[in-house]
């Protein structure tokens, strides 16, 4: 199984107990959802790509994953799917811990922004809620490289669905 080396000198994953929402937002913090994110070891997509949570609280999820070979196209640089992959999950996972239980999303409109080229090393999706009304769900990460400049902004609209909507 890829995933980050537990050397890489990664802060451990943390939860933010008691923490509250981003002021003005609508949802109940749901720290067993934020726990549950970070104890989840790594399966389908982060294991294939190699990603891992590091910190999910109320309202804030940052994805991690170490950018190789494996995550570059031709022209050398990492590919904006992968970059994107993890900039969408980080937003959904940031709605979640202020979803109730039984209830998830799914992403209906995703924008991202590209401002430099990434080729190798850790790369960080810091995702966060923006706001959450009954029918749509508001959230924007940002990507990070190892030098802590930002690679890429992402917003996303979301809806709210039910555990096992439209798997049938």
């Amino acid at each position: 199984m890829r995933g980050l080396p537990a050397t890489a000198g990664a802060p451990a994953p943390q939860a933010w107990e008691g923490a509250q929402p981003p002021e003005g937002r609508v949802g109940i913090p749901n720290a067993e959802r934020a726990r549950a994110l970070l104890e989840a070891p790594p399966a389908g997509w982060m294991e294939t790509l190699g990603a891992r949570i590091t910190e999910a609280g109320s309202g804030r999820v940052v994805l991690e994953l170490i950018a190789g070979p494996e995550h570059r196209h031709g022209g050398g640089v990492v590919q904006g799917g992968v970059i994107t992959q993890i900039a969408d999950a980080a937003m959904g996972m940031s709605l979640a811990t202020l979803q109730p239980d039984g209830m998830w999303n799914t992403t209906i409109e995703l924008k991202i922004n590209f401002f430099r080229p990434a080729i190798q090393g850790r790369l960080r999706a810091v995702g966060r809620v923006i706001d959450m009304r009954q029918t749509l769900l508001f959230s924007e990460a940002d990507v990070f490289d190892e030098q802590d400049r930002l690679v890429a902004r992402a917003s996303s609209t979301c809806m709210p669905v039910p555990e096992g909507q439209g798997r049938e």
